[in-house]
């Protein structure tokens, strides 16, 4: 879990991760995203595999490098809401333990759904 909160902290963005899977045929919703990066124990045995697969057969070589921005701070997709909220819960799931971490992100999507103006509305069904 480490090594993927550094990644999405310093070399790629949600939306990025997202484009990359796609290329590999693989598409996910904001939604189902977050969770399996926030929670990948989550992921049943089928997903787990595929994302595995996806990985092991270089994938990423050609997807990743394509979507990576280096966050950019001029990148549209560095300042996401959603982005930016995995990359909290992500810090808080290292900093506070994987429970913890499940009720701030409840507390905070359920405050979000009552706002006005959610900040998160593509991640609703975490």
């Amino acid at each position: 879990m480490r090594n993927t909160y550094l990644m999405v902290n310093f070399e790629i963005t949600l939306q990025e991760i997202q484009s990359w899977l796609s290329m590999a045929g693989y598409k996910m919703d904001d939604a189902s995203l977050f969770r399996a990066l926030l929670f990948p124990e989550s992921l049943d045995t089928d997903q787990q595999t595929e994302l595995s697969w996806i990985i092991l057969h270089r994938y990423e070589d050609v997807f990743f490098q394509t979507n990576r921005n280096w966050t950019d701070p001029e990148h549209p997709a560095t300042t996401n809401t959603v982005h930016q909220l995995l990359l909290h819960m992500m810090n808080s799931r290292t900093l506070n333990g994987e429970d913890n971490t499940k009720l701030d992100l409840y507390l905070l999507l359920q405050q979000d759904r009552q706002a006005d103006t959610p900040l998160y509305p593509t991640t609703s069904s975490v």
